[in-house]
């Protein structure tokens, strides 16, 4: 009999591109897993066209707001995001060009990848259980790195809100291309701890979600210190050059957890110590950030995934 998950098998040479467990073939290298769903997952043509746009000196305002406005889904999440509580503008944007104006072409640039992004894995979602627990996750870490930034001073903020939705996506393709694995990683990590994900997946696929994500954003040509970031949010020591990004969304990361399984009041034993030391972090000033990150949570979600707060 057949089942469902025969349809992700790879059809390769095992000796070649990785070894089997069970059924499946496991890719030998984060890269190997990526090319095989490179086709699946991708940027859309909108967010390099907006880059090039954003990177030429020559380019004027008007041009980025006409290539976005062509993208009728994209503008109406850009001006209800810019029309949000986070930004706060005393009139209402209701032009793309106006919202550039107000927030930048950088913050532009990252509210593109944002919404994108979310769009680009919505299609390969291996179920709505998993998904929505995925998403409030990742959203939330997104805000929470978000306000950190801003806190800290941190050069257009937004681009870590970009980098906390997407700091597990390497997960989302291990549910999707090996869901057996994947169910006997998340079954280890309910024995063992959430903090140990990564050593687990290393246990069971040779490498983790932070290697695969870097291998996938790296092919989306996304800069350089955000994809550090991500793939170092675990161990934000190792980080190279973006040491603070790192580390903002190692603790985002650890407060979204914490948070979700009631934990608060433990989060400074549980975060890397050179991270919080770095953040100039207190239990004192954790309590205002998780109270202003619950209070964007909500509108951060339906801002992103639309009806999505009402099944969560």
């Amino acid at each position: 009999m057949t089942s469902s998950m025969d349809a992700y098998l790879v059809n390769v040479d095992v000796e070649k591109s990785g070894f089997m467990l069970g059924k499946q073939v496991i890719p030998k290298t984060p890269e190997a897993l990526v090319e095989g769903v490179d086709k699946l997952v991708s940027l859309p043509e909108v967010c390099f066209l907006v880059n090039d746009l954003i990177n030429d000196p020559k380019t004027d305002i008007e041009d980025i707001g006409q290539v976005i406005s062509q993208d009728p889904d994209l503008t109406a999440r850009l001006l209800k995001l810019v029309n949000s509580s986070y930004y706060g503008f005393n009139q209402r944007v209701d032009t793309v060009t106006r919202a550039i104006l107000l927030v930048g072409l950088k913050e532009l640039q990252h509210m593109v990848w944002a919404s994108k992004a979310v769009e680009s894995f919505t299609d390969i979602s291996p179920s709505d259980a998993n998904m929505a627990s995925f998403w409030r996750h990742s959203i939330f870490t997104a805000v929470v790195a978000r306000i950190l930034a801003r806190d800290r001073n941190v050069l257009h903020p937004e681009r870590l809100f970009v980098a906390g939705l997407l700091h597990d996506v390497g997960r989302l393709l291990i549910f999707h291309r090996l869901p057996e694995q994947a169910a006997q990683i998340i079954s280890s990590i309910k024995e063992r701890s959430e903090y140990e994900a990564c050593e687990i997946e290393q246990e069971v696929l040779g490498y983790d979600h932070t290697q695969i994500a870097h291998a996938l954003l790296t092919q989306w040509q996304l800069p350089p210190s955000l994809v550090e970031a991500i793939q170092y949010h675990h161990n934000p020591a190792a980080a190279d050059q973006a040491i603070l990004e790192a580390s903002i969304l190692h603790v985002a990361n650890i407060m979204a957890h914490a948070l979700e399984i009631g934990d608060e009041d433990k989060l400074e034993h549980t975060c890397m110590g050179e991270a919080w030391t770095l953040l100039e972090l207190t239990n004192t000033r954790i309590k205002p950030i998780l109270h202003e990150a619950v209070m964007q949570f909500l509108e951060a979600l339906e801002l992103l995934l639309p009806g999505a707060s009402q099944k969560l």
